[in-house]
């Protein structure tokens, strides 16, 4: 579709992306979460461009449907980011050269608390 999924990059990226941030106006009002849906369903592009972020992308027939209300489309999730972020910290000069790939991940804590150790050897 000769577009980019990451918002703000090249001159055809998405400009309806399903995030509060992106579609409310910046206009020091606070919306309830409710109140929020007049920008959710309108078919303007959002006000906001939260540049950097990358959206889903295409679906396997590469079409890609930029509205807001289409979130498997259009929301930006940390999961789907992590693999650009990965790639970019590769490209800079304080990821060296490449990325390691046996300590990128080793300031990630753990998900679950570590094992116990195992219970000493059995003595009548």
């Amino acid at each position: 579709m000769n577009m980019s999924y990451v918002v703000g990059y090249g001159s055809k990226y998405p400009r309806h992306v399903h995030h509060r941030a992106a579609s409310i106006p910046n206009n020091k009002v606070k919306y309830s979460c409710t109140g929020g849906w007049r920008w959710r369903d309108a078919a303007t592009p959002n006000p906001n461009t939260i540049s950097g972020a990358m959206v889903a992308g295409p679906d396997r027939f590469d079409n890609f449907k930029d509205v807001r209300t289409n979130y498997s489309y259009t929301e930006p999730t940390v999961a789907g980011n992590a693999g650009l972020v990965a790639a970019l910290v590769s490209l800079t000069s304080s990821g060296g050269i490449g990325v390691d790939k046996n300590t990128i991940f080793t300031n990630v804590p753990p998900l679950y608390p570590a094992s116990p150790p195992p219970p000493p050897p059995w003595r009548p």
